[in-house]
């Protein structure tokens, strides 16, 4: 086990007696604990402790205790003496060396330590095995990782303590959206049996297509490929994954390409019980791929007992190209377009429109240059009213050929909205995908974010909440809803929603970044602090991350601080591309409203402008938005007159 204290190093440099007696304080509470559990204190690294236990039970137990103690303790001392530790636990064969112990299970159980949250506990697969069924505590598993110098993945679980908040959605819902549990699916990535390894982009691209072609149901809801994905080459069992995703049935299977055959094995399996209720073979020629996946998209339906409309059964038996080259070539596109880099996407755009060329009339591969253009323009690797034109052209073709595409209503909405500012035909096409796929989770989370602009936040909570239930690992829904619930003063599951985040995806800046907003307004600076240099670590140091930090500076009321980031972003963005709306946000927290307007009015010009923000901003923009020259700024991006601002109060302590 190793312990560390958040916020010491900090502490330290602030008032070196006060740190001295808050490490004296720890150790005082720790050594008798570690006793008490039998633990051998092998060695203390400044504010940090390594113990040696007999047993993982002994271990997690001891840890219980130690946050316990503590959390008790710090409602009797003032906020910049309180203890927070971050606790860390692996099982695993040790070097005895003196007193001291090495080897790649002590490394393993460092590198979890900082994984933990400030007064929480994580632990790995192999103490997770050991304890699942001993303490009384519920687990949450994060997405595998990647630790420092450990050369392969490790599961990491978060034990939830009794005053953190709880989910509120129980582990095995009986119904959700009104869906009965049995028809809530997951379709885990398809195994690839082919002998050429070139050929994975195949099972993941049918996955992809089943995961749409099911989607095409309306009494059924499946989990986007955000989230299944990350169970690619799992050895969970199907329950541990149905209780993860909150779903009744999972659907599994493989897929075998030898030349211009294909074999499709599926099965479908009930989520709690393991009870296969399905199971079929497809051995087949290429060109009957689709015939392939109406197939399984009728069986599944069927074995769930959901009804199929005449007209999602014309959407699931209709063939988006007659040209297998064509598919390959958009399965390709696909494939690496989620990569997300600069390369990746421009490679992709290129096999979508290759696919183009083979078949001009096949509207997914139109949707798909579209896409590419749009992630372009998004993540700035291409000026945005070049990205963003390209993309219309593309999409309008795509629409075209084929009305009923959900993901190009969608595409078409984001356009609208952040580029064209038009809120209102936005929400048409956000509400028409929805319409076709009742699952989509990326049409519900632009619809809840258009409805926030319109001043309906449950119904905007509402969707993101539905997003989520559609894609549970996503931490950019989560972030996002984690934001909203703020606004709606939920600020628990707020915090609740931002921790599950980072319990599946650790490395996950923007959640680090929104939750330091959030506890620097609330005056927990050892905490805001801390989730900001976790951000500059993980981003060395950008340009966005610094000017976050600098808002987080003067809400902590380090104005020096601030402008001292402000003019270094400032400086830079003389000699390189800076998006002005960060640095807009800095000057609105400094309450210099002649500065904001100069670089809103250049984030209102170059799309980069927060719409969200400007209509629903928090405390801290209260000086600027009294001038009349913000709703002339409301009025350029299409905001109605009726409309905004909406101040958030800043949170309670």
């Amino acid at each position: 086990m190793f312990t560390d204290m958040v916020g010491y190093t900090a502490l330290t440099q602030r008032n070196e007696a006060e740190a001295m007696e808050v490490l004296s304080r720890h150790n005082r509470v720790l050594r008798p604990i570690f006793q008490e559990h039998r633990g051998r204190e092998v060695k203390t690294i400044g504010d940090a402790f390594l113990v040696e236990f007999g047993s993982a039970l002994d271990a997690v137990r001891c840890a219980v205790q130690v946050q316990e103690t503590i959390h008790k303790l710090d409602h009797t001392f003032a906020d910049q003496s309180k203890l927070k530790l971050r606790i860390g636990i692996h099982l695993g064969d040790v070097i005895h060396s003196g007193t001291d112990v090495l080897g790649d299970a002590v490394n393993i159980a460092s590198r979890i330590q900082p994984l933990a949250e400030p007064g929480g506990l994580c632990v790995s697969g192999e103490v997770y095995s050991q304890v699942r069924n001993k303490v009384h505590y519920e687990f949450l598993k994060a997405e595998k990782v990647t630790l420092k110098n450990v050369s392969y993945p490790v599961d990491v679980y978060h034990i939830v303590l009794p005053w953190e908040p709880r989910p509120k959605v129980p582990l095995h819902p009986q119904e959700s959206d009104g869906v009965p549990l049995t028809r809530r699916l997951a379709i885990l990535p398809l195994v690839n049996l082919t002998q050429d390894s070139g050929d994975e982009y195949f099972a993941e691209g049918m996955t992809e297509e089943l995961i749409n072609a099911i989607s095409n149901v309306r009494d059924l809801r499946v989990i986007a490929r955000t989230s299944v994905m990350r169970y690619k080459g799992t050895t969970e069992g199907i329950s541990q994954i149905a209780r993860e995703l909150k779903v009744g049935s999972i659907v599994e299977g493989s897929v075998r390409k030898v030349g211009t055959k294909i074999r499709v094995a599926i099965k479908v399996v009930d989520g709690v019980t393991e009870e296969h209720l399905l199971a079929k073979n497809y051995d087949r020629e290429m060109e009957d791929i689709f015939v392939v996946q109406s197939d399984i998209a009728k069986q599944v339906s069927r074995i769930v007992k959901a009804k199929i409309r005449a007209i999602e059964k014309e959407r699931i038996e209709k063939k988006p190209t007659h040209n297998i080259d064509a598919y390959s070539l958009y399965l390709k596109g696909r494939f690496i377009m989620h990569k997300r880099t600069k390369e990746s996407i421009e490679e992709a755009a290129k096999l979508f429109l290759q696919a183009t060329l083979e078949d001009d009339r096949y509207a997914n591969a139109y949707a798909g240059v579209a896409d590419a253009y749009l992630l372009l323009g998004s993540y700035g690797y291409l000026q945005a009213k070049q990205a963003f034109g390209k993309a219309k052209e593309y999409i309008s073709k795509a629409l075209d050929l084929e009305e009923e595409l959900a993901e190009s209503h969608v595409s078409l909405g984001f356009l609208l909205e952040t580029y064209y500012y038009d809120f209102v035909s936005a929400r048409k096409e956000f509400e028409r995908a929805i319409s076709l796929s009742p699952s989509y989770a990326q049409a519900r989370h632009w619809y809840g974010l258009n409805l926030a602009i319109f001043g309906q936040f449950d119904g905007a909570a509402a969707q993101l909440e539905m997003a989520l239930e559609a894609d549970p690992l996503s931490a950019q829904l989560s972030t996002v809803l984690g934001g909203l619930y703020v606004y709606l003063g939920r600020d628990d599951d707020a915090l609740m929603q931002w921790r599950k985040a980072l319990v599946s995806s650790p490395d996950n800046v923007p959640v680090y970044l929104n939750r330091a907003m959030f506890y620097a307004k609330a005056g927990k600076r050892e905490e805001a602090l801390a989730d900001m240099r976790r951000a500059m670590e993980l981003t060395s140091g950008a340009v966005v991350a610094k000017c976050i930090l600098a808002y987080v500076h003067v809400a902590l009321g380090d104005r020096e601080a601030a402008r001292g980031l402000l003019l270094e972003v400032t400086t830079l963005s003389q000699k390189e591309y800076v998006p002005p709306w960060f640095i807009a946000i800095v000057h609105a927290a400094l309450g210099e409203k002649d500065e904001f307007f100069e670089w809103a009015e250049r984030a209102v010009e170059d799309r980069s402008a927060e719409v969200e923000s400007l209509v629903n901003p928090d405390a801290m923009f209260a000086p600027i938005t009294s001038d009349q020259r913000y709703r002339r700024l409301l009025d350029k991006v299409g905001v109605p007159s009726n409309l905004g601002p909406r101040q958030i109060a800043a949170p309670g302590p």
